[in-house]
């Protein structure tokens, strides 16, 4: 009796674990980098692209960043709410978000994996949170149990999250975007290119100098607070536990010594 009744839950068991295979391969097809052929692209964006603003806009702005660095979560919390107010809702510029892992890797695929495996069009508000819990999560106890409350808050089952992390076409894809990005020069994060080519910007005022030419506005970008360092200072990055540093001080160590992907 116990042997059959082991035998139907390993049946069951099996039957579940193919389930959920099937189901999160399905979801891949169209989560995990897949082609959205019925959404409209800038010239400077490739198959999988993640992107918000004006496809027609006459400025794209693709950023390469980690959700486990620490620059990169000061620039998305403090940097982009102004520069999406500023730009991309106005439709100046067409934002892309590009993947591209720092140490300790394995916390920056898990992240990845959650925001590309989740809904698609929840992409921008997984990362988001991710930048905001990104202190919480680099120094858990439980690193793991973190990851898997994303996956939660994120739509995802756990037995779904694990399986996308065993995914052999997402793991392909996410290999070859980081050997795409090494082959444009990226080497650190966040690495910035707007309209194809690679830009030291990390402050609003620094976006604006550079889209003033291509915008034809003098005052393009120079609106009240525009590049100031904001009031609220509870989500400074990691490597700034005490928030002792500005954001003019994180620019420049950004633009001197940024976080590489490890060798």
């Amino acid at each position: 009796m116990l042997k059959k009744h082991h035998t139907d839950s390993h049946r069951r068991g099996s039957l579940m674990r193919r389930t959920v295979a099937a189901f999160v391969a399905a979801t891949l097809l169209t989560a995990c980098g897949g082609p959205d052929t019925t959404t409209p692209q800038s010239k400077y964006e490739v198959e999988g692209d993640h992107a918000v603003g004006n496809p027609d806009a006459p400025i794209t702005v693709v950023e390469y960043a980690s959700v486990v660095c620490g620059g990169c979560a000061t620039w998305y919390n403090e940097v982009y709410p102004d520069f999406k107010k500023t730009y991309i809702d106005t439709g100046k510029v067409r934002f892309v978000f590009r993947e591209f892992p720092t140490v300790p890797e394995n916390f920056a695929f898990a992240g990845f994996t959650i925001a590309n495996c989740a809904d698609r069009k929840r992409f921008f508000d997984n990362i988001s949170l991710q930048f905001k819990r990104q202190r919480a999560i680099l120094t858990s106890e439980n690193p793991r149990k973190a990851y898997e409350d994303l996956a939660k808050a994120s739509g995802l089952s756990v037995a779904e999250y694990e399986a996308c992390l065993q995914d052999e076409a997402w793991i392909d894809e996410y290999s070859a975007g980081i050997t795409a990005a090494r082959e444009q020069g990226v080497d650190s994060t966040p690495t910035f290119f707007i309209n194809g080519v690679k830009e030291r910007v990390f402050l609003l005022e620094d976006f604006a100098e550079k889209f003033r030419p291509i915008l034809g506005d003098p005052a393009a970008g120079t609106e009240a607070g525009a590049g100031e360092a904001p009031e609220n200072t509870h989500d400074r990055p990691v490597d700034d536990p005490e928030g002792t540093q500005d954001l003019e001080e994180i620019a420049e160590d950004n633009a001197i010594q940024q976080e590489s992907l490890k060798e």
